[in-house]
């Protein structure tokens, strides 16, 4: 089939990282995923000083799952139903950050991951948290 063969070549060129093109979407596709990220703990991550405040919270047993703020049959609020692991909204993605710290081939995509890191340290700090070295990114300078 010429259509699966030219598909497996370009996927080969892609994994073997041989053209500027194979380079460029591998690239792409580990900054989405960085983007993601930041993302996530930009929307979910709780600000530091409110991580005991949520402990109590989620210790104690809902009335009611449900996906609505409707009230159960004896007027109490039910609460909501979080769709989000409690554990990641208590700790930044410090695991994932370390290990695409300098995983960026092209100029382009190191320069985009630098300043996405940098507002990522902004949006950490905003919230109580600290960003460490690991996490920050790394690339050995071409003298």
């Amino acid at each position: 089939d010429p259509l699966g063969e030219e598909l497996f070549e370009l996927w080969r060129e892609y994994e073997d990282q041989k053209t500027a093109e194979a380079l460029l979407c591998k690239d792409i596709d580990k900054f989405e995923m960085v983007v993601q990220a930041y993302e996530y703990e930009k929307e979910y991550l709780l600000p530091r000083d409110k991580v005991a405040e949520a402990d109590e919270e989620d210790a104690k047993p809902p009335v009611a799952e449900s996906n609505d703020d409707e009230n159960d049959t004896a007027g109490t609020k039910k609460r909501k139903v979080n769709d989000v692991r409690p554990d990641i909204r208590r700790e930044p993605l410090r695991g994932f950050f370390v290990s695409t710290s300098s995983c960026m081939k092209s100029p382009l995509f190191r320069r985009l991951d630098g300043e996405l890191r940098e507002r990522r340290e902004s949006m950490l700090k905003g919230k109580g948290w600290d960003v460490t070295d690991a996490e920050k990114q790394k690339y050995q300078r071409i003298a």
